[in-house]
């Protein structure tokens, strides 16, 4: 690496590091993405690092449900919750995956386009991509993939690029993204092996990538074997039939499923790449029209520039073919095939769109070199033209980085800093720090019991929260519980289901949030402290006492809860002044 390089790489490290600040400024008072984070996945680390070495099953979690149901994103990342440190691991998680995300791109887009502050711009953008920590490396490690798997195919960095293949397996989930970079190695191996002699590769280079996919599939084999061994029915019968038996599912049409895939991207997979496509799209036809009428002396065409063109073409038609197999999965023939196939036609196959930022980035680098490449290699009309369609692409790429800087994790957590009480959930509102150790310790003086010795399920709050304190609970967030279970549990929301079509919708046709719902406030898991009371709340008590269940934590107070046969402990409810919960306690 050169001077310019490693000045340039440097600076945007330093860009990429400042994001850290804030969480070692605010600590548990900082403000993280909740949704299918606090909710669901740091649960998984933490119960998973707790039972790292203590059989198959998670005691906490919806009465000893199997490990299967809360399957961490990145496995090898519960090594990092062994502490028990749920925020310390976490915010490491951020910092380090920005920054593999920040080097991958550097080297990727350095490698394809030539251009060091080109490549170090579209870096630090990436870096910054609002990606859940949670999910590991599954996003922010591709361009690091991509970049070594190109190297290695080339006879450079094979051992580093067989190490890495290993630390990304080992650090992002099979069912989220790993099955597209298989199945993407799948394909780019069979086109190696059926057309490699006559484009000129080497016997080595597909050995290589057939070694990197066997090596691959094998790590996330190992890691995944219960969940396998799950689908292959192995176990007793209540365990092995998953909720998602049960998944209704509605047909797209696949234009719009297409479209979607291409101009929006997946769930949780915002690039903001159609804030820079338009302009790089111009660029990228003006150079190649340039491409194919100018020649030199000997009557070639400009090799740099066909290269730029080839990486972009390229990257495109991964896009549009990832895009369009999500657009039929979900379309009708999708649709009709899935529901024939049980638990597994809930398999989200639009994930392959987590695959795409990394190649809108490489684009964007790819573009911004080829208004770079325009501007040096032709004078007069066509230089001016150049500058023209230059400024564009530059006007669209900082219209790009306030957007992205503006949905980064960086964002909430400034205005934190500047303003203490900037409304928004913090780590610690979250979980309700402070509070649920009221509760424990109260119903410790009351019973003498601790809190393995009952159950309890909560109301108005999510179950996340007793579960980060140690409770035991009935209810929970999971993508793979058994059908018996849920079935057993609807019998207690069973009442207030009955009210809502919403809600006996999202139960009986999802069913992940196995919680105890309430039709005066659907959709809402978290009531804040304050004026709300639940004023006509039914729940059969029976069918919780059946699964073992003692008490139940609401966040607001339950009018006429006798009748419901609950009993409220304490007539003042549990809270700190800076709370944003207060628990009230009932047993059943």
């Amino acid at each position: 690496m050169g001077r310019k390089d490693g000045l340039c790489f440097g600076a945007g490290l330093l860009a990429v590091l400042f994001m850290g600040l804030p969480y070692l400024i605010l600590g548990r008072e900082s403000i993280v993405t909740y949704h299918d984070q606090l909710d669901g996945e740091l649960i998984a680390y933490l119960l998973q690092a707790k039972h790292l070495f203590q059989g198959g099953t998670l005691p906490e979690f919806m009465n000893n449900v199997s490990k299967t149901a809360l399957v961490p994103p990145a496995p090898a990342c519960v090594l990092l919750f062994l502490s028990g440190d749920g925020f310390g691991a976490l915010a490491f998680m951020q910092v380090m995956g920005s920054l593999c995300g920040y080097a991958g791109m550097y080297l990727l887009a350095r490698r394809e386009t030539g251009r060091v502050y080109v490549s170090g711009a579209v870096a630090v953008l990436y870096a910054y991509l609002p990606f859940l920590p949670a999910y590991g490396l599954s996003q922010y490690g591709l361009p690091l993939l991509l970049y070594l798997l190109l190297e290695a195919r080339e006879g450079r960095h094979k051992k580093a690029a067989f190490l890495y293949g290993a630390v990304y397996a080992l650090n992002s989930s099979l069912v989220l993204v790993g099955f597209g970079v298989l199945g993407v190695l799948f394909l780019w191996t069979l086109w190696e092996l059926s057309a490699g002699r006559r484009r000129g590769s080497s016997p080595s280079s597909r050995r290589t990538l057939l070694g990197m996919l066997l090596w691959m599939g094998g790590i996330y084999g190992v890691e995944n074997f219960r969940l396998f061994a799950q689908l292959l029915g192995l176990g007793s019968p209540g365990d092995t039939v998953s909720h998602k038996a049960e998944y209704v599912l509605f047909p797209n049409t696949f234009s719009a499923g297409f479209l979607e895939g291409l101009l929006r991207g997946g769930q949780h997979s915002g690039d903001y790449h159609g804030l820079f496509f338009g302009a790089a799209a111009v660029v990228w036809a003006v150079c190649g029209l340039f491409w194919l009428k100018a020649k030199d002396a000997r009557g070639e065409r400009d090799a740099a520039l066909g290269k730029l063109l080839k990486t972009a073409a390229l990257s495109f038609g991964c896009i549009v073919f990832f895009a369009a197999l999500s657009g039929l999965w979900d379309a009708g023939p999708g649709v009709f095939l899935r529901r024939r196939m049980q638990a597994l036609g809930a398999f989200q196959l639009d994930r392959l769109l987590w695959l795409s930022p990394c190649l809108w980035y490489l684009i964007l680098a790819c573009a911004l070199a080829l208004a770079v490449r325009l501007w040096e290699g032709w004078a007069g009309k066509i230089r001016l033209g150049a500058c023209l369609l230059g400024t564009a692409l530059a006007a669209s790429l900082c219209f790009t980085g306030v957007t992205v800087l503006l949905e980064s994790n960086l964002k909430p957590n400034i205005q934190r800093l500047r303003n203490p009480d900037y409304k928004a959930l913090s780590f610690n509102d979250y979980y309700a720090v402070g509070v649920y150790s009221q509760v424990e310790e109260f119903l410790r003086e009351r019973t003498g019991e601790e809190k393995e010795e009952y159950r309890v399920v909560s109301l108005g709050i999510d179950p996340a929260a007793a579960l980060y304190h140690g409770f035991y609970c009935l209810d929970g967030y999971s993508n793979n519980y058994p059908l018996s279970y849920k079935h057993a549990f609807r019998e207690a929301i069973a009442p207030e289901l009955s009210k809502n079509g919403y809600l006996t919708e999202q139960f009986d046709g999802w069913g992940n949030r196995c919680y105890l719902f309430s039709s005066e406030c659907p959709g809402y898991f978290t009531v804040e402290k304050g004026g709300f009371y639940f004023q006509d709340y039914e729940l059969n008590v029976e069918a919780l006492k059946n699964l073992g269940g003692k008490y139940l934590f609401s966040a607001a107070y339950i009018q006429d809860s006798e009748g419901q046969g609950l009993t409220l402990l304490r007539e003042e409810a549990f809270s700190t002044p800076e709370s944003y919960y207060q628990i009230y306690v009932y047993e059943y």
